[in-house]
């Protein structure tokens, strides 16, 4: 569906689920991620883009004794007191989501109340293309279109009000700022390249013309706050940092290839091998935006290439059927590079490619990972889109 299309299907589902008209609706994108692969609560760099799919929340206030959540995707529907909430443990956690920005919301002042509200979505859900922060940033734009606030007129703020809900007790992620930023300030033909230290971003460009982005999902899902290798790695990264660096704020920004090489020869091995991941991950993201902004994708796909291999090898979060993808791209003519996008174990490769082999590239892939698999990869083609907005209805 297209962007339009989904916020008719949450407006039209909102009406024959409460019987009323919704008054606004949140729309946010998901994202790819091109390069800086766990940069960013390294405080480092990343290039990433907002795609063509999104979530949109049909919503508006509500005189009932609670706020009543509903979803197409069929998740139970959810109930919480605003004034009361507490994390959901059940088959309703999705709602912690919203509950973490109603927190947040309202931790500024916005008297966030009772409300009602219907989300549907095309981002696929535990592909890399993070419905999380989709689902996050759909939310603050409802909401701040509900009870207004002056954080709406910043798209950064807003990214850093879905990332602590994402960071926070509700949800209890430990990710960086890469997904709720790249969904709030996405702009249609560009990527774009953030200092997740400064929040200082500009945008890359990125024609569809010239390169079209095709997202292959394994369909093996991972949940990024079940714990487990996202949050191990993200240990594992500041405990390397504080070891080079000497002192208990370090980040792994800071440390240089030098600086890796000569001091991490006593470093446990396994944290040396996260460092050289983060440290040389963060050279290319700069590598790659500057090779964006002189157009040669040569470049930016062979960087590519060596940032999958450095998850493979190095960070130890890819899995058999996302190099399998990314091997069988990289092999064919007409493609730039391919690499696991997102937190891993799992999920989507992303795949630079010139527009005109798309379908040879889509055959290719799905033979190969039918013969070795016993099933298809979703693949989803894709280009450069808006960020999130609130709409009055």
């Amino acid at each position: 569906m297209t962007r339009e299309q989904v916020i008719e299907a949450a407006r039209a589902a909102f009406l024959a689920h409460y019987g009323v008209a919704p008054t606004a609706v949140g729309v946010a994108p998901g994202r790819v991620e091109l390069l800086g692969n766990h940069t960013d609560y390294n405080e480092g760099f990343v290039l990433t883009a907002a795609v063509d799919y999104v979530t949109a929340i049909a919503g508006a206030h509500s005189e009932r004794p609670l706020t009543h959540l509903a979803s197409s995707a069929g998740f139970p529907e959810a109930t919480f007191d605003p004034s009361a909430m507490e994390k959901s443990t059940g088959e309703d956690r999705w709602a912690n989501y919203l509950k973490g920005i109603v927190d947040e919301l309202q931790k500024t002042g916005t008297p966030v109340g009772k409300f009602a509200g219907f989300v549907v979505s095309s981002v696929p859900d535990g592909s890399g293309l993070s419905s999380s922060a989709a689902l996050l940033m759909a939310a603050a734009r409802l909401l701040t279109t509900l009870w207004p606030d002056p954080l709406a007129d910043s798209p950064m703020e807003l990214a850093k009000l879905a990332r602590r809900a994402e960071n926070g007790k509700f949800v209890g992620a430990p990710v960086g700022l890469l997904d709720q930023f790249s969904s709030a300030c996405g702009m249609a033909g560009n990527a774009l390249f953030l200092d997740c230290r400064s929040c200082a971003w500009r945008a890359v460009p990125l024609p569809s013309d010239k390169a079209g982005i095709l997202i292959a999902n394994t369909n093996v899902k991972h949940e990024l706050a079940a714990g487990g290798g996202y949050s191990e790695r993200h240990g594992q990264c500041l405990q390397a940092a504080r070891q080079l660096l000497g002192r208990g704020d370090a980040k792994l920004r800071d440390v240089t290839p030098a600086l890796l090489e000569s001091k991490g020869i006593g470093l446990n091995p396994v944290l040396k091998q996260r460092a050289h991941h983060i440290v040389y991950e963060n050279a290319r993201v700069e590598r790659a935006a500057e090779a964006l902004e002189h157009g040669d994708l040569a470049e930016v796909g062979r960087l590519m290439k060596q940032s999958h291999e450095s998850c493979r090898r190095y960070f130890e979060n890819s899995c058999d059927e996302v190099d399998l993808l990314v091997e069988v791209a990289s092999a064919l003519p007409g493609v730039y590079g391919a690499k696991l996008t997102g937190g891993g174990w799992g999920g989507s490769a992303v795949i630079l490619h010139d527009p005109t082999v798309i379908e040879d590239l889509k055959a290719a892939l799905t033979e190969s990972y039918t013969t070795k698999f016993g099933k298809a990869p979703t693949l989803l083609t894709t280009t450069t889109a808006q960020g999130a907005e609130g709409i009055s209805l």
